[in-house]
């Protein structure tokens, strides 16, 4: 019988764990058998270790599948910061969309105290007092313009280029739209990819059109073989010049029409 030091049977364990580690199988721990995890490192450069959660054995992982961890982790961050890159003006949208209501609520304060001003003295008053309640609503109308319109320029142009794309065949998972690697199962219209970090929307036509979605996805990656540029994130800028376009469209309309009116009823 084979001792366990023996060199031989050294050599045959670290060629079956340099195998399974190119099969994408689990590593089984020399201890108890049980298959072995990678740790997370935190250095780009670090060499992961294989980990067992049950016996607590820890060993160094093999130069080549080391070498193959390394690799992936820089791509993966060379994919994430491309990808930020792109959809950086997204987070303009998103500080939008958080402070919307509070730029609202004090339109409608300062907004409806000027108005309740231009009712309660209407005929004594200077033409201020109107001008100012037309400023206060022209505002509290042009926040929710221009909200209105953030949130459909989001919809149309920046939604379907967040959708997760199909599964490979029927039955399996979605696969991140950043980096191509599948989507954990969750219910929910939106999941973050734990390998690269990308937000991805989930939607019915991913288990429903899988064949177009899959044919669609191989021509755009032909179109790009061919020199077609790929996206400079023109569309995430769309939702935020939307938000401001639309207010000030919508507090000008506003504050003309009243303005209108006011003068219509002060001859």
């Amino acid at each position: 019988m084979t001792e366990p030091g023996h060199p031989h049977l050294q050599d045959n364990v670290q060629s079956n764990v340099d195998e399974s580690t190119r099969e994408g199988l689990p590593t089984p721990c020399l201890g108890c058998g049980a298959p072995m995890t990678a740790t997370v490192t935190t250095g780009l450069h670090g060499d992961p270790t294989l980990s067992c959660h049950f016996c607590g054995r820890s060993e160094t992982m093999p130069a080549e599948a080391a070498a193959q961890d390394r690799f992936l982790r820089l791509r993966l961050l060379q994919v994430r910061r491309a990808r930020e890159a792109i959809e950086a003006p997204l987070k303009t949208f998103a500080m939008v969309r958080q402070t919307w209501s509070m730029a609202l609520g004090v339109f409608v304060l300062m907004g409806g105290w000027q108005v309740w001003q231009a009712v309660s003295t209407a005929g004594k008053a200077p033409l201020e007092s109107p001008l100012f309640a037309l400023l206060g609503a022209s505002g509290v109308l042009g926040v929710l313009f221009g909200y209105a319109g953030m949130v459909r320029a989001f919809r149309q142009l920046v939604k379907p280029q967040l959708l997760a794309r199909p599964p490979l065949s029927a039955g399996l998972k979605a696969r991140c739209r950043g980096c191509g690697a599948e989507l954990p199962p969750v219910r929910a219209a939106q999941v973050q990819c734990k390998y690269c970090g990308a937000d991805n929307f989930l939607d019915a036509a991913l288990a429903r059109d899988v064949g177009e979605l899959l044919a669609a996805e191989q021509a755009q990656y032909q179109r790009r073989a061919q020199g077609e540029q790929a996206n400079d994130g023109f569309a995430f800028q769309q939702p935020a010049r939307a938000f401001y376009r639309w207010l000030g469209a919508g507090a000008g309309a506003t504050f003309v029409v009243g303005l209108l009116v006011v003068l219509l009823l002060l001859r």
